[in-house]
Parts: C-alpha cells; sequence; structure tokens
C-alpha cells in the first residue's frame, strides 16, 4: 500500500469510514447539511464541503493532520478528527466554521455519532480506546480499550452497539454503548480498517485492508456469516440509505467495488460490479438521496463522484491529501414519543421471562439479558451490568429505567426517531409540571424535542402510580407473605375514592400534552395522541397454577398472593383502571388502547406459561410462546433477583407484546379512535390481535 507523509498510509486508511453509517436509513435534516459532502484534507489541515446539487465548493480549517468526519444526526454540526494534535474540531455547519475543540486520545482515527446526537465516539490509533464524548459539554467522559490500532467505527441503529476496528489485531470490538465497557473481540481479517452497519442493524461490514475482502458479521450474535473478495488494500466502505448497496474503496487497485446488500440476503452478500475512481481512493460515502458516491483520491487533490443510477464517475477539487468523506441525510426527522411511568419507560425489561436463581454469577436460566462474559455452558459463570440494558443512568439520581426493550423502541414503527421520556415512578404530575429523579417535567422535554422533529405519534400511559396500583400489589403481597389475610377489604375504599380524586390530574395531563404541542405547531388532527392502559401482571386466583402456600408461591412461583386478590386484582382493579383512563381519553377525543388482557395466559403464576428451567440458559431461553410476560411480585425469592421496582412489570417479552399492540394501532389508518390489544395463544410476543370499536 503507497504510503504518505507525514502519518502512515495505515492510519490514513483506517481513518475512512468513520461515519459512512453514521444514523439509520431514516435520517434526516432540514438545514443546511443535506446539501454537502464533507472531505477531510490531511495534508492541507481543512475540511472542503461540495455541493450535492451544484457541486460547489468551500474550505474549512481544523486542526492538525484531519483523518475522518462525521455529521451530527440533526446535521448542526460536524466532527473532524485530528490526527496530529490528537483533537476533534467541531464545525458549526451552517455558518462553515470551527466553534470548538475537544482533546481526546492518540491519533483520533475514526469517529461517529450516536443515533440522539448526544455521544460521539472517537477511536485513538495510538492509545488503542474509544473516546465518547458528551456533545453538549463537548468534553470526553469515558474511555473505552479496544485492540490494537483502533480506526474505522460504526454504531448500530438503535445506538446500543458499536463496532471498531482494529487495524493492528486484526479484528473487530464491540462495545455496549450503556454500560460503555468492552463486549467481546471479533476475529475480522488482515488489517480491518472500517466498519459500515446496515441500516436494519443486522450486518456489520468490515473492510480488510490487508486481505483485500469485506467480512460480513450477524450484528445479533456477533458472528462472521460471510466474506466477500474485494479490490485491493479495500480501505473504506458505505452503505446505500435504503440498505440495498455496499461501496468498498480499494486504495491499492483505484476502484470501488459494489456489494448487493439487500436485507432479503440473510446470510450472503454478492459483488456486483466495479468502478473506476481516482488516484488512491481510501474514503467513501454516499449521498442522502443515494444517488451519489463519494470517493477521495487521497493520492490526488480530487473527490471521484460515481452516480448511482449507471456508475458514471465525475470529479470535483478538493484540497491536498484528502482521506475521508461524510455526507449529511435530508430525509424527514420523524419521531414518536412516549410518555409516562414505569410501565411504559421499560422497567423489568432487562428480563426474558422469569427463572429462579440457583447460583449466583449465572445468567439466571438465560433470563437475565444483562449479562456477558459467559462461558460455554449453562451453569457458567456471568458478569453481569444492567446497564446493558438500562443504559447509562441506572445507577445514579436518574433512574428512570428505560430500557431498550421498551414499548416505544421495540415497536417496529418507520420513523427515524423513538423517544421515551418515560420515567419510573411518574405521576400525573410529573407530566404537568413537577420534575421527577432531576429530570424536567415531561411536557417541558416534550417541547424541547418539538423543534428538531416531526412528531408522527404521542403514547401516554398514566395514572396507575396516582392510584396507588404498585402499593395495592405490595400490600396483597405483603398480606399473604404475614399470613394476614386479604387485602381487598382495607385497598377497596382507597382505591374507589382515587378513581374520584383524580380523575381530574389525567384530564389535565392530556389538556397540558395537547397545549404544548398546539404551541410547538401541532394542531390537533396533525398527530396521533395515544392514551395507553395496563396490562394485569396477575391471573384470577383460579388460573394460578401454584397451590396457595407460601413454599409454592413465595419461594418458588413469585406469586405471593391470595387466590381472592389476585381475582379482584384481574377482574375489577385493572379493568377499572382501563376504563377510568378510557372515560378519559374519550372526554378530550384522543385514541384509547386497551391492553389490560394482553398478557392472558402469560401472567405471573398463570396456568398456561412457565418458569425456564434447567434446560434454559442465554444461549437456549424460555421463548415468549410460553414464558411469562411480567416480571416476579415483590419479595418472591430468598436471593434478590435485580432490582426491586423490576417487580410487577411487563418484562422483555410482555414489553414486545405491548409493543407488537402500539405497532398495529400505528399502522392503523381508520377512523375508530378505541383499541383493544389481545395475544394470540400458544404464540410469542410478535403475535398480536387488534380490535376497533368507538
Amino acid at each position: 500500500m503507497r504510503s504518505l507523509k507525514p502519518l502512515p498510509a495505515m492510519l490514513l486508511c483506517t481513518a475512512i469510514t468513520a461515519s459512512a453509517l453514521t444514523v439509520p436509513v431514516t435520517t434526516a435534516h432540514a438545514g443546511p447539511p443535506q446539501g454537502f459532502a464533507y472531505v477531510v484534507n490531511n495534508l492541507s489541515n481543512s475540511v472542503t464541503t461540495i455541493s450535492v446539487s451544484t457541486g460547489g465548493t468551500a474550505t474549512i480549517a481544523v486542526g492538525n493532520g484531519p483523518t475522518a468526519v462525521a455529521i451530527s444526526p440533526d446535521g448542526a454540526q460536524a466532527y473532524v478528527t485530528n490526527g496530529r494534535s490528537n483533537t476533534v474540531s467541531v464545525l458549526d455547519t451552517e455558518s462553515k466554521r470551527p466553534v470548538a475543540t475537544v482533546v481526546v486520545g492518540a491519533r483520533p482515527s475514526g469517529v461517529v455519532f450516536g443515533p440522539d446526537g448526544t455521544r460521539a465516539y472517537v477511536t485513538n490509533f495510538d492509545s488503542r480506546t474509544v473516546s465518547v464524548i458528551d456533545t453538549a459539554q463537548r468534553r470526553v467522559i469515558a474511555t473505552i480499550p479496544t485492540g490494537t490500532g483502533p480506526s474505522g467505527i460504526a454504531i448500530t441503529p438503535d445506538g446500543a452497539r458499536v463496532f471498531v476496528a482494529n487495524n493492528g489485531s486484526n479484528n473487530v470490538t464491540l462495545i455496549s454503548t450503556g454500560s460503555n465497557i468492552k463486549l467481546a473481540d471479533l476475529s475480522a481479517g488482515t488489517r480491518p480498517t472500517a466498519v459500515a452497519v446496515t441500516p436494519d442493524g443486522s450486518k456489520a461490514l468490515v473492510a480488510n485492508n490487508g486481505s483485500g475482502d469485506v467480512a460480513v458479521f450477524d450484528v445479533s450474535s456477533g458472528t462472521k456469516i460471510a466474506t466477500i473478495t474485494a479490490g485491493r488494500g479495500p480501505s473504506g466502505i458505505a452503505i446505500t440509505p435504503d440498505g440495498t448497496r455496499a461501496y468498498v474503496s480499494n486504495a491499492d487497485s483505484n476502484d470501488v467495488t459494489v456489494l448487493d446488500a439487500s436485507t432479503d440476503k440473510v446470510d450472503s452478500i454478492d459483488k456486483i460490479t466495479t468502478v473506476k475512481v481516482g488516484a488512491h481512493p481510501v474514503g467513501v460515502a454516499v449521498s442522502a438521496d443515494g444517488t451519489k458516491v463519494y470517493v477521495p483520491g487521497n493520492g490526488s487533490r480530487k473527490t471521484s463522484v460515481i452516480r448511482t443510477s449507471d456508475n458514471d464517475v465525475t470529479t470535483s477539487d478538493v484540497d491536498s491529501g484528502p482521506t475521508a468523506v461524510a455526507t449529511g441525510r435530508p430525509q424527514e426527522l420523524s419521531a414518536i414519543v412516549s410518555l409516562g411511568d414505569s410501565f411504559i419507560s421499560g422497567v423489568a425489561g432487562r428480563w426474558q421471562g422469569n427463572g429462579l436463581r440457583t447460583g449466583l454469577l449465572t445468567d439466571v436460566h438465560g433470563t437475565d439479558r444483562a449479562v456477558y462474559a459467559c462461558g460455554d455452558t449453562p451453569d457458567s459463570r456471568c458478569s453481569s451490568d444492567p446497564e446493558l440494558v438500562y443504559g447509562r443512568f441506572y445507577n445514579n439520581a436518574d433512574g428512570c429505567l428505560r430500557s431498550y426493550t421498551s414499548e416505544i423502541q421495540s415497536a417496529d414503527i418507520p420513523v427515524y426517531r423513538k423517544i421515551n421520556l418515560a420515567c419510573s415512578g411518574a405521576q400525573t404530575e410529573n407530566i404537568i409540571d413537577q420534575p421527577l429523579k432531576g429530570q424536567a417535567p415531561q411536557v417541558d422535554q416534550l417541547a424541547a424535542l418539538l423543534p428538531r422533529y416531526k412528531v408522527k405519534m404521542v403514547v401516554m400511559t398514566v395514572g396507575g402510580n396516582d392510584l396507588g396500583f404498585r402499593d395495592i400489589i405490595t400490600t396483597c403481597v405483603e398480606g399473604f407473605v404475614l399470613g394476614a389475610g386479604p387485602c381487598e377489604p382495607s385497598q377497596t375504599a382507597g382505591f374507589n375514592q382515587a378513581l374520584d380524586d383524580k380523575a381530574a390530574y389525567l384530564d389535565r395531563a392530556i389538556v397540558t400534552v395537547r397545549s404544548v404541542m398546539r404551541a410547538g405547531g401541532y394542531p390537533d388532527g396533525s398527530y396521533r395522541f395515544v392514551l395507553q392502559s395496563y396490562p394485569s401482571p396477575v391471573p384470577a386466583g383460579e388460573d394460578i397454577r401454584y397451590p396457595a402456600t407460601f413454599k409454592q408461591r413465595f419461594r418458588v412461583g413469585g406469586c405471593p398472593v391470595y387466590d381472592s386478590d389476585a381475582t379482584w386484582v384481574r377482574r375489577t382493579v385493572v379493568p377499572t383502571i382501563s376504563q377510568w383512563m378510557k372515560s378519559g381519553a374519550h372526554d378530550r377525543d384522543v385514541e384509547f388502547l386497551d391492553v389490560a388482557n394482553l398478557f392472558d395466559g402469560h401472567e405471573v403464576c398463570a396456568k398456561g406459561a412457565e418458569q425456564a428451567g434447567a434446560d434454559n440458559w442465554h444461549e437456549n431461553p424460555l421463548l415468549g410462546n410460553k414464558a411469562e410476560w411480567g416480571r416476579f411480585l415483590d419479595g418472591t425469592t430468598g436471593l434478590q433477583q435485580g432490582d426491586k421496582d423490576e417487580s410487577v412489570h411487563p418484562n422483555y417479552y410482555g414489553q414486545r407484546a405491548m409493543a407488537s399492540c402500539l405497532t398495529a394501532v400505528y399502522d392503523y389508518d381508520g377512523g375508530k379512535h378505541d383499541h383493544t390489544c389481545t395475544n394470540v395463544p400458544g404464540k410469542g410476543a410478535e403475535h398480536v390481535e387488534l380490535a376497533h370499536s368507538h
């Protein structure tokens, strides 16, 4: 491979595709970055912007030895890594000038933004690390070890995982963004330099500069599923916004390999053609509309522009030593937003069903989704970190316990961002005007989003904490455990009184959300507003599969309640809350989604469900068609599993079931406003039935 002074060619190649695919296919921005490609010029310490529509150029001075560039999801900023000054230049894309400098590790060589724009990740070639930048504070908040010579970097569309190509150790480091820890090193090829993730999040493609090929990984398992021959010295890789094509720049054969990356190709990617370009092509990026591919020629002062419709090639003049390129995304920044409490924030998303712990440091029969570094046998030791599921705020004052498997995040809805503002413990006042756990009232957070996103739907679940729903369950459990008798007699009057007292609070929450949306330019009818009820965590007494003994229901089943209390909760409390919320929705003409019966047959201890057992582990989990969809009730095991706040709530499978319901509601385009969602007996959480009325 041809060398280029003063930086080694290897570093230049590793810097190419840091932002080749920084955001999912539905990324958007309405501002200036839509129409520009940003080309990094390593030898002139500059960035050249190229107008996608006119080809016009402009030059921006940056730090010493720039190597890579990424554009933020909202298009407002570009981050440029400066390999010889160990910094990142922050560019304002509207004024096209530097506005800040962030010090990172030694010889930064790649950069990528998370999909929400709050974090940027920078590979440091000589430090063997990734620097995590808080983009609001513009400072490094974490440093993560990698392999040798980390270079190209890409992030999954959901923002949960980062892939880092380690040029010097012939592998790819997989990082969890929730806890900022290295999960694994995956064997790639010889001198991997660049990586990109398909827009559907299913595959990661790694360009191996030394072995002249592209390794294809299955993102969910981390398994290498294919290797495709490219040209000589593949150094950059980018994928079209629709995910159908991948373009690989080959630095030593002066061409670009075009691959078929269609989503219907589960375990293979085919080579389509080769396109000749300029001298020593090292970077590559695809325009937002997928019509043009930009390929900087490091051996010239030009960037080749490939027209994707017919592979016709033209050139644009840049500056000396062009090494990397990034493009903005012009699609609409669409979004859906969830508001409310723990039932919709995703509490208990850590747990894939229920299973009794048989020993410390295990995966709890495959139910704990927060484990990593496990052994190869069902009873092997594991490390566990709840931040893998709940993100970086799990252990601090925030504690909203928003899981990445929450209803809104799991819903198969085609929008750019799924924004979860719900928080564990929230009441209607926390929607309206009261902060909670260090966060502003949820409507204030909603208002801050409106200038940046086109909100398609707001879904809200709130009121359960106002009515004392969790307290009722806790009291019923305590009554059983202490042998104090059923809780229904002592709880009924207070529950009925709360229904009357708190109706005005629910109404005010709905009205306030409507008001904030109007103030943000969303008149009624320009978006969908859905009020969603609560699923029952327990079955009726006669449907509990364990006898009403302390040993069976407390130690084994995880449902320490009397039959009469279970029946009261299942047939009176939960349906009454649903009717209470439905009346509130009708009063303000918003849609209502009733999920009260969604877990029927999958509640904790239900006869139609079961716990994970000795045959289950993370390689063979109990599937959702058999598992319980709610989490153990309070105080259910001698060895406390997880966080007490997770008790009662929908677990991973329950959240996916609610996500299936929300997806069906989003897809519904009829005129009825009341929706009822139920599961399909014998099927998993992906199978639901939706009925409409009113």
